[in-house]
Formats: structure tokens, sequence, C-alpha cells
């Protein structure tokens, strides 16, 4: 009778330990599971968080060619108002102004405006602003900078005054050259200066040629 007992209760123990052992085994299962889920959640933060960072330079690209030719005209907000369908101007904070290191530009410039992207590199980014030098100077830039938006170099791509409306700077962009023509009327006459520039792999541009004022 006892050596049945015993048999009884040893039988029993062996069952109850392994209804125990898969419960542990589904448990460390479960427990791995959640930590892989989590897991992706993580990267998908941190790959967000530049692009917040710099969301405010998500503008339209321009495809090439593009004639780049804003003034005081065409940059008033009620001609814009008239013209929706026509180039948007994003106006930026000071704060945004200073993570950009184009701080320069408000010693006497406001409304500083970001216009558009130029698809020019993988390398490097290529955008364009425009903003207010005073009261009566009106300058757009093309400015590269880097994958961390530092910016590399910049150069005046469009000019407009209207103090005396005598000067003005429009230019033709294409993938292989950027054309700056200065005009200048002071003297009856409008006298045009042609300067050719190319922007390397590195960002930075290149002044091809200049030639001599000619008369138009």
């Amino acid at each position: 009778m006892k050596k049945k007992l015993f048999a009884i209760i040893i039988t029993t123990i062996i069952v109850s330990c392994n209804e125990k052992a898969p419960k542990k085994e589904n448990s460390e299962k479960t427990e791995i599971a959640v930590q892989k889920n989590e897991q992706p959640e993580k990267s998908i933060l941190e790959t967000e968080k530049p692009s917040s960072e710099w969301g405010y330079m998500k503008v339209d690209v321009e495809n090439f060619p593009v004639t780049e030719e804003t003034s005081f005209d065409t940059y008033d907000e009620s001609y814009r108002e008239n013209h929706p369908d026509g180039r948007v101007y994003t106006k930026l904070k000071k704060e945004q102004i200073q993570k950009l290191g184009l701080q320069d530009w408000l010693k006497n410039g406001t409304d500083i405006s970001v216009n558009y992207e130029l698809p020019y590199s993988e390398n490097f980014r290529t955008f364009v602003f425009t903003f207010q030098d005073g009261e009566m100077e009106l300058k757009t830039f093309m400015v590269t900078f880097d994958k961390k938006f530092k910016k590399i170099d910049e150069l005046q791509i469009a000019y407009d005054e209207i103090a005396e409306s005598w000067m003005w700077t429009k230019s033709a962009i294409s993938k292989n050259k950027i054309e700056v023509k200065d005009y200048n009327e002071s003297s009856g006459e409008t006298e045009i200066t042609t300067t050719i520039y190319k922007l390397d792999e590195n960002g930075r541009f290149v002044k091809l040629s200049k030639n001599e004022p000619k008369m138009e």
C-alpha cells in the first residue's frame, strides 16, 4: 500500500513540473516578442527627429532650367495674393535663420524667406532665399548646405532696388552653369554685365567668366 501511495505522489510531482515548464517558456517568448516590437518604434522616432528639426526647409523643388528675377513687384504680398499660382516665399523666424547661419543678413535685413530648392547634388543641399535689405533693396541668394544644414557657400542671383530703379540683377540657372546678369541704367542706357558660375562637387561657387559691360 505504501509503495502504491509513493508511486502516485512521484507521478503527481512529475506531471505538475511538466505543466509549469511550458508556461515559463511561453512567458519568455512573450517577453522577447514585446522587446522586438519595441525596437522599431524607437528607431522610427530617431529617424524622424532630424526631419522635424528642419521641417521648415521642406519647400518646392524647382527643376532646371530656372529663371530667377525676384523683384519688389513680385515679392509684394498683394501681388502674391493676386497670383496664387506664383512662387511661394516662406518667411523664416529669427531662430531658424540663426540655425542656418544666415544671421548676417539680419543686420539691415527683414522678412527673410526660403523660396525653393534646386536638385544639384546628393552630397549637399541648395536653396534660394530672398530678403529685404533696408527699405530700398531686395536681394536673392543661392545658398548651399551640407546634409546637416551647415552653410557651405552663397551667391547673389537676383537684385532689385527702388531708390533710383537704375539697377537690377537676374539669373538663368541650369545644371551646368549659373548665368548672372547685372543691369545698370545710371548712364541713361542699359549696361549689362554677365558673369558665369558653376557649382563644384563640394557645393562651392566657382566663377568661370565675366564679360565687359555691354550696352543693350
